[in-house]
């Protein structure tokens, strides 16, 4: 998933096909690295000449995508029949 953000200028990550690797300034690099974070393309708008904002504004967009959850974080959901089996299975109990 994208992941924009606006503090102190604007930055944008990317997804990028597999093998790709991260093309992004060294800063982030580093802290994509740090997240765990394998192919992705970066992209930066604004005051990004001050490296502690750009650094900040880098941790609040890795930190707004934990909202995006991937299918393995998703929680086990029990399935239960559907109510046309339930009543099926009630009138053939009763014939």
């Amino acid at each position: 998933p994208h992941f924009p953000v606006t503090l102190h200028g604007t930055v944008w990550g990317i997804p990028a096909p597999r093998g790709t690797g991260l093309v992004a300034s060294p800063a982030s690099k580093k802290l994509m690295h740090m997240a765990g974070i394998v192919d992705c393309y970066t992209s930066s708008r604004g005051h990004t000449r001050t490296m502690g904002n750009f650094i900040k504004a880098m941790f609040e967009a890795l930190k707004n995508t934990y909202g995006y959850l991937s299918p393995e974080l998703w929680p086990e959901n029990a399935l239960t029949s559907s109510p046309f089996q339930e009543h099926t299975d009630f009138l053939a109990k009763t014939a």
